[in-house]
């Protein structure tokens, strides 16, 4: 069975309250998605993620099932719209020893882009950014 992790970064000013919600929001989102489980895990805090002396909150979401090869693509597209939407910072997603951040909506033409760097796991850690929004006002 595969499993797949994404790990959600959040803004400076989230509250671990407000962290909790938005990850479960993300869970409820995945499990629309054809896979076998998609749960909660207990998010440990980044040593290398400081912002002003504080240390950045995070959300773990374990994804697993057979077919998780074949749901790539409306995974990245999914959490490219939740990201959008819910204004939080960024998704790290692992799979089988490969990496990818999104840190923003995702175009269409970029989609395949990022599924290929997370299936294809010969390389030991990949890392793929969308285009971060500029000078949009919206303070993210």
């Amino acid at each position: 069975m595969g499993e797949l992790v994404a790990r959600v970064e959040f803004e400076d000013d989230v509250t671990a309250g407000e962290a909790d919600r938005h990850t479960r929001d993300l869970v409820r989102q995945l499990e629309r998605l054809d896979v076998d489980d998609v749960r909660m895990g207990e998010a440990e805090a980044d040593p290398g993620t400081r912002t002003g002396g504080l240390t950045a909150i995070a959300g773990l979401v374990l994804v697993s099932g057979l077919a998780i090869r074949h749901v790539l693509t409306p995974l990245v597209r999914l959490i490219g719209v939740w990201l959008e939407s819910s204004g939080r910072k960024s998704v790290t997603i692992e799979k089988d020893g490969a990496r990818i951040t999104v840190a923003g909506p995702v175009k269409a033409e970029d989609v395949q882009a990022y599924v290929r760097a997370l299936d294809e796991s010969a390389e030991p850690e990949r890392a793929c950014r969308s285009q971060e929004l500029s000078d949009s006002g919206d303070g993210r």
